[in-house]
């Protein structure tokens, strides 16, 4: 069999497998009744408002990849990660896919992987600013603790020190460490460094992270209030990051499950009645994810034949 037709047998069984478990998760969570109850117009903002984050994603690619990228085709790659994301977990299948994208318009190998990183690494500082200055514009920062477990970041300390020991103990891990990272990053640093050096690329890039985050927050925000809820666009900002890592950090394709149920357990914390923060938390992903995943299959399909990814 040839590559392309593996390719169409993967793209049709993850099809149906999204459908099905699409079906199966509206069908539990009696999301029609749920919808039927929501006020429109504020359905009609969550909407408008789950467009911001794909506009965010497309203007930070943009700014910090060397070079220059069409931006009707990113925008498309980006809502083609929804379906991608749906088949692999932790939302690697996006990431991926970025990489095949700015391979394919001409960017090495070691310069697309770096370039990801570094839209990844500047997203999570500057989604970090914003919640800073968020709760304490907003007098809320005691709510941290509630939020945030302390296992987390015990956590990330604990992961980062034992790669620390290994790296420095083991010396096969300092030379596949230099071998595939080090000088990856070497090679490809000098157009990445033109980049960065430019204010206005730069600029672009914070606010295209600021937009994305903001923009799932704004979707949430509309998503509570739909239903008759309300809770602080701080916190809310919390919420949206908070399920954000453990939707990521569960291994289950396109976070599914995981990702309402932390949404849920963030808006109850912060004093949204447990039914509307079921409601609120399952119309947002139906606007973010969901109603995504099939012009994401479609458009990866028409993306896979002119040859982009």
């Amino acid at each position: 069999m040839r590559w392309r037709t593996v390719w169409r047998v993967v793209l049709a069984v993850a099809t149906v497998a999204a459908v099905v478990v699409l079906g199966r998760r509206l069908e539990a969570a009696d999301l029609g009744d749920r919808l039927r109850s929501a006020q429109g117009w504020w359905v009609t903002a969550a909407v408008l408002a789950s467009t911001l984050p794909v506009l965010g994603n497309v203007t930070s690619l943009v700014a910090l990849t060397p070079g220059r990228l069409p931006v009707v085709r990113t925008a498309a790659v980006q809502l083609a990660t929804s379906f991608v994301n749906l088949v692999t977990p932790a939302s690697a299948g996006g990431v991926a896919l970025n990489m095949r994208y700015l391979h394919r318009r001409g960017v090495p190998v070691a310069a697309a992987v770096t370039t990801v990183g570094v839209v990844q690494s500047s997203a999570g500082l500057v989604t970090l600013v914003l919640v800073a200055v968020l709760l304490l514009t907003s007098g809320q920062v005691r709510e941290i603790g509630g939020l945030v477990p302390w296992q987390v970041p015990v956590a990330v300390v604990a992961v980062f020190a034992v790669v620390a020991v290994v790296v420095r103990s083991w010396g096969g891990a300092r030379a596949w460490l230099r071998r595939r990272v080090l000088a990856p990053l070497r090679a490809s640093w000098p157009p990445l460094r033109a980049t960065l050096s430019s204010p206005g690329r730069l600029t672009a890039a914070v606010l295209g992270h600021l937009v994305t985050t903001l923009g799932f927050t704004l979707t949430l925000w509309c998503a509570v209030h739909a239903f008759g809820g309300s809770a602080p666009l701080g916190l809310l900002v919390l919420v949206v990051v908070g399920s954000s890592a453990v939707a990521g950090a569960v291994p289950v394709p396109g976070g599914i499950g995981a990702a309402e149920a932390a949404l849920v357990a963030g808006l109850v914390t912060v004093g949204v009645d447990p039914t509307t923060a079921l409601s609120a938390a399952l119309l947002h992903r139906l606007v973010t994810f969901w109603a995504r995943v099939p012009l994401g299959w479609v458009l990866l399909l028409l993306l896979r034949r002119s040859g982009d990814v």
